[in-house]
């Protein structure tokens, strides 16, 4: 990956996690964007985003996450200065899930 890839990647999950902190208030304390991969011609991004919520209220939070995908476009276009400004693409991170999983099938045996 290029210098300037990974910089347009790393100050994309500045914006969008400062954005979502905005937007979702209360809630801000259990959303975290743990990374950001974009293409190599920056025309598109995907941004993985993990929530400490389980069940109901996971799905409740995923969709309200999902609802500021705009509000979140915006903001990064108003911090970009590159002739194209990525297309965001949102996605669940389940990383953590599965490696608490993994960690309490470990301690069972």
């Amino acid at each position: 990956m290029s210098q300037r890839v990974a910089k347009i990647e790393s100050l994309i999950q500045q914006v969008v996690a400062k954005t979502l902190v905005e937007f979702l208030e209360r809630d801000a304390a259990t959303v975290t964007v743990t990374r950001v991969d974009a293409a190599p011609d920056m025309r598109n991004a995907t941004v993985w985003i993990g929530l400490l919520a389980t069940g109901p209220k996971q799905d409740k939070l995923w969709t309200r996450v999902q609802a500021t995908q705009n509000g979140l476009q915006i903001a990064l276009a108003h911090h970009l200065e590159t002739k194209f400004v990525p297309h965001l693409t949102l996605k669940l991170d389940t990383g953590g899930a599965y490696a608490a999983e993994i960690d309490r099938l470990l301690k069972d045996l």
